[in-house]
């Protein structure tokens, strides 16, 4: 509920500005894009309440044709401007998340029994960055930043794991309990020289072996232009 009453606040705040000020030049807003698949929504989280099948037409990115999947639908999830369903889908007999705005048709199958999950879906995302919830144990990460960027971090957590695990004259240590998931890598490769994964060492090797590549690439460009 708390989630649910901090964007409440959010959205009103944003209201009384538009209300009080309109489209004044001294108050610019960031340009998102236009949200696609929200008509999807309120279908899909009546389906979750009421324990319904879905039959799913959807379009990967990676596809010319739409595909036909059989869901039992669990989560409705919300990230960087795009929403996402986590549903077990019948056919591959394995949990799968599918982005709302690559759907296209949507249809309850009230004659199919629909499958209970057997997770705790409150705390499904809870060592997750971004949409993908990796199976296991999460792992203990530790990452130095230098100070100059650490105040970023320290004011807008990257996860409710994070904590200051040291900190020294010109740098913090963070730890975070999570699963290094693509989302976690790149926020760690967007600070560029001045962030360092200290451990674990396996993470702390893909992500040299991926610096090593960037490098490569650059200097491949280099050499040919």
């Amino acid at each position: 509920m708390a989630y649910t009453k901090r964007h409440l606040e959010i959205h009103s705040a944003i209201a009384e500005l538009h209300k009080h000020y309109g489209d004044r030049d001294f108050i610019q807003f960031d340009t998102v894009p236009e949200p696609r698949g929200i008509e999807y929504l309120e279908p899909i989280a009546r389906a979750i309440e009421e324990q319904k099948v879905l039959r799913l037409y959807y379009l990967p990115f990676y596809e010319d044709k739409p595909y036909f999947n059989e869901l039992h639908p669990y989560i409705l999830k919300e990230y960087q401007f795009r929403w996402y369903l986590v549903a077990w889908n019948a056919f591959r007999e394995q949990l799968r998340t599918y982005a709302l705005d690559r759907i296209r048709d949507l249809q309850e199958s009230p004659e199919l029994e629909y499958r209970a999950p057997d997770f705790d879906a409150a705390g499904y995302f809870r060592y997750a960055m971004g949409i993908i919830a990796p199976e296991g144990a999460p792992e203990l990460i530790k990452m130095r930043v230098q100070k100059t960027q650490a105040q970023y971090l320290i004011t807008m957590p990257w996860h409710p794991s994070q904590n200051i695990a040291e900190e020294g004259e010109d740098f913090v240590v963070f730890s975070f309990r999570l699963h290094p998931t693509y989302e976690f890598k790149s926020k760690v490769l967007s600070l560029g020289k001045d962030a360092e994964i200290l451990g674990p060492l396996n993470l702390r090797e893909k992500l040299a072996v991926e610096l090593r590549m960037m490098a490569a690439g650059y200097e491949d460009q280099r050499l040919s232009s």
